[in-house]
């Protein structure tokens, strides 16, 4: 039965393993700290897998979604609260391509709030939550990032200043850079949590669960059935 379910465990885990860098990465910069964007991490897969989610249509969605979850968890609980700020920004871009020459000169607290908004796509209300800014002052910072961008850019593509500050901040955040787990460290991780867990027993109680109401249903319709006859008679 072991076998059966970490082999399950790989075959779902496919899935989750090309927006792994991307997860983390978005963790990081949520929590600020490294160990507690893994724990939300770890703790995002997890949910995911027991809660049954399917790998098709929308799977990425709903991984993102369950890492915003853990990561607001991690950064808003007390030891997030008291945790160091360990996330060092962008780092080495390509200094050909003007937002991420600007983005690149400005400090670690405006990267953060970018990659925070345009990145994660996180409401000013919920950037002002994880840092120690108003929701007005991050949207003054923003926007004064935005109107610096601008002028880095030629007439043409100024009204598409932001579209193209969301595609290079989303690029950031896929990115695997050295501090980044790897995949195979993640999948270990979340097979021993997974395992642990009695993930595979909770799935069959859910089955055996849904095979119950839907008998139950069907005797409730046959009995209404037996006295819709009798009535009649």
């Amino acid at each position: 039965m072991q076998q059966q379910t970490s082999e399950a465990l790989r075959d779902w885990f496919k899935a989750v393993e090309p927006v792994c860098a991307e997860l983390f990465n978005a963790a990081y910069v949520m929590c600020g700290n490294y160990d507690l964007a893994e724990y939300a991490l770890r703790s995002a897969i997890l949910n995911a897998w027991l809660q049954d989610t399917g790998t098709g249509m929308g799977f990425r969605e709903r991984l993102r979604a369950a890492l915003r979850r853990a990561a607001f968890s991690s950064a808003l609980s007390d030891e997030g609260i008291e945790a160091e700020f360990t996330w060092p920004g962008i780092g080495q871009v390509d200094a050909d391509d003007p937002i991420l020459a600007q983005l690149s000169n400005e400090k670690v607290q405006t990267q953060r709030l970018v990659l925070l908004r345009h990145g994660c796509g996180l409401s000013h209300r919920s950037i002002a939550q994880l840092t120690e800014l108003s929701q007005a002052q991050a949207r003054g910072e923003l926007r004064r990032f935005v109107s610096r961008c601008r002028r880095r850019l030629d007439k043409s593509e100024r009204g598409r200043a932001e579209a193209m500050i969301a595609r290079q901040a989303k690029r950031l955040l896929a990115r695997r850079g050295p501090g980044t787990p790897h995949p195979a460290q993640v999948y270990r991780a979340f097979e021993a949590e997974a395992l642990s867990s009695g993930g595979g027993g909770q799935r069959i109680s859910r089955v055996l669960g849904a095979a119950l109401m839907l008998l139950m249903a069907l005797a409730c319709a046959g009995a209404f059935w037996l006295f819709a006859v009798l009535v009649r008679r």
